[in-house]
């Protein structure tokens, strides 16, 4: 092994500056958000304005915010210039202060400022050269006052640009379908296996047939969408775990088994801010271990390893040597699936809480490298799921429904014969530099620091989220005596369970015919017995006439 290198230093050694207090209230800095390159919006530096605007039509977002975010910048940008011109004219002052103390001129008591020093953009050597040394002290104690209102309004401003910033999504891929509308427009690109064989029963059955289900109780104990997991699904949850860790670490990824609490900063630096409310988990805690601590930290729990994996690396440099960055993170998954009422409500297949294998690369920016390891990791995924012997097709997401750090994203839904539909079990997605932005996860290091900075690309696919694989294994390999187990799996599972789960309870769906069959019987006999009645009810009528 090469001997590591000692890290550079990233910033230059400066003199520490003794800083007044600010006399004007300074705005707290922006929330981190995930960002494009500023530079994009900048037309005299080589940027395109009209094209991100196009991108936003093209992602049915609002091309506003492109609008909003070049005013901002703009007025950030000159706010700046005259910050640091009012920091050259300050230092100009000290200058002259200076010579003058020099030469001996009297220092002066008149503190008054005349009106041509009173234009601090306008003023210049030769006007301060006319003024009393007393003179020049105030105009610098002026040119404080303006440093700091200009400072407080180049924060305001930064925040006004970055909460439009926050809201433009990644440049998109040329061959993302334009459209708003995913379940008419998404392209099949590819299809494998047969997508049209039709079973008898469905996930949600056959949970409950193999006994390795119990959402009432689980209900119960944990809320909606809880359940137990337990006896033979739970050994097909681990050797599906098994399979999809060792299948990956044969293809260079390197397991990794995440935290699950991630605090509120790191977070936000990679989720979007609808995540926070539909999707993430917030817990409160002590913010201390100490008991005199009356703290309270705030954290969230993960949605996906993705998340964790992202900021593993945050604040670094990457040397291109070391890419791409091969992870495989393991973890369970926690999501409210806030708009999901009413779907998926039986069974497994969407759960507040599931185990999830992920695939993770940090990738070079150069050379069409991670587009080259997003084709890479689809077909690692597929690879996987035909090992399993689970039909699918693969999907081309439309921009519309495209989150706004994915460049592009193809999902794998497999084929569901007990339900006759397709159902997604994979999502891969390039998300390029936008994420490592905003982690500063940057590319190699620059020779001179003023050189422009690079940033790493990032892409993430799943591999495996066991409940919803096992659902597609049941419904795949359903027999009228169990559940096949795919040959993959054969070895990680108990001798007793190596090659069949079997049936050991009646469908629900067959006890649930079975009791409406007999209430329309029931319903039938009483009508009948009925119609007997009022048979001998009207002959009785009869005889009265007569």
């Amino acid at each position: 092994m090469a001997e590591a290198t000692p890290q550079p230093r990233l910033f230059p050694r400066t003199r520490a500056v003794q800083l007044s207090p600010p006399l004007f209230p300074v705005p707290p800095p922006p929330s981190p958000v995930m960002v494009l390159d500023l530079d994009l919006f900048r037309a005299d530096k080589g940027g395109d304005p009209a094209m991100v605007r196009d991108m936003q039509r093209k992602r049915f977002k609002d091309p506003a915010l492109v609008d909003a975010l070049v005013r901002a910048d703009g007025a950030w940008r000159r706010c700046r210039f005259r910050a640091d011109n009012l920091n050259k004219l300050k230092n100009l002052c000290s200058k002259t202060i200076g010579d003058k103390m020099k030469k001996k001129e009297p220092v002066g008591t008149d503190e008054s400022v005349p009106e041509s020093a009173q234009n601090l953009d306008e003023l210049t050597a030769d006007v301060l050269a006319c003024l009393q040394v007393s003179q020049i002290k105030k105009v610098r104690l002026l040119i404080d006052e303006a440093i700091l209102e200009c400072d407080s309004e180049r924060l305001r401003l930064e925040a006004e640009r970055f909460e439009s910033l926050r809201e433009i999504g990644n440049l998109l891929h040329p061959s993302v379908p334009i459209s708003n509308d995913e379940d008419v427009d998404n392209k099949v690109e590819r299809v494998w296996g047969d997508c049209s064989c039709r079973k008898k029963y469905s996930h949600v059955d056959l949970v409950v047939m193999v006994d390795g289900y119990e959402g009432e109780k689980g209900a119960v104990v944990a809320g909606s969408r809880g359940y137990f997991l337990k006896g033979p699904l739970v050994f097909l949850e681990q050797a599906l775990i098994q399979y999809a860790l060792q299948s990956l670490r044969a293809r260079g990824y390197t397991p990794v088994y995440t935290p699950f609490f991630m605090r509120k900063e790191v977070m936000q630096e990679v989720a979007q801010l609808s995540q926070f409310d539909e999707e993430l988990y917030k817990v409160i805690g002590k913010g201390s271990e100490r008991a005199e601590d009356s703290s309270i930290d705030e954290k969230y729990l993960i949605a996906t390893s993705e998340q964790p994996i992202a900021a593993l690396h945050r604040d670094e440099w990457l040397r291109p040597e070391d890419l791409p960055l091969k992870y495989a993170g393991l973890s369970t998954c926690f999501r409210q699936e806030v708009g999901s009422h009413g779907r998926d409500t039986r069974g497994i297949f969407r759960v507040h809480q599931f185990e999830k294998i992920e695939q993770f690369v940090y990738s070079s920016p150069h050379d069409n490298k991670s587009w080259e390891i997003f084709e890479e990791m689809m077909a690692t995924a597929e690879e996987f799921y035909q090992s399993l012997g689970i039909p699918y097709h693969i999907v081309n997401i439309v921009s519309g429904s495209l989150n706004h750090a994915a460049s592009k994203k193809l999902d794998l839904e497999a084929w569901f014969p007990g339900s006759g539909a397709f159902r997604e079990l994979v999502s891969c997605s390039n998300c390029t530099d936008y994420q490592a932005r905003r982690l500063r996860i940057r590319y190699g290091q620059t020779k001179k620091m003023m050189d422009k900075v690079e940033f790493v690309h990032m892409l993430n696919a799943t591999m495996c989220a066991t409940t919803r694989t096992i659902c597609a294994i049941l419904e795949n390999h359903q027999t009228p005596e169990g559940i096949r187990i795919p040959e993959k799996l054969q070895n990680f599972m108990p001798p007793d369970l190596r090659e069949l789960i079997p049936f050991i309870k009646p469908a629900p769906i067959e006890q649930e015919l079975s009791k409406k069959q007999k209430k329309q019987q029931e319903g039938r006999g009483k009508k009948k017995a009925g119609g007997g009645r009022d048979q001998v009810l009207e002959e009785q009528m009869k005889n009265m006439e007569v």
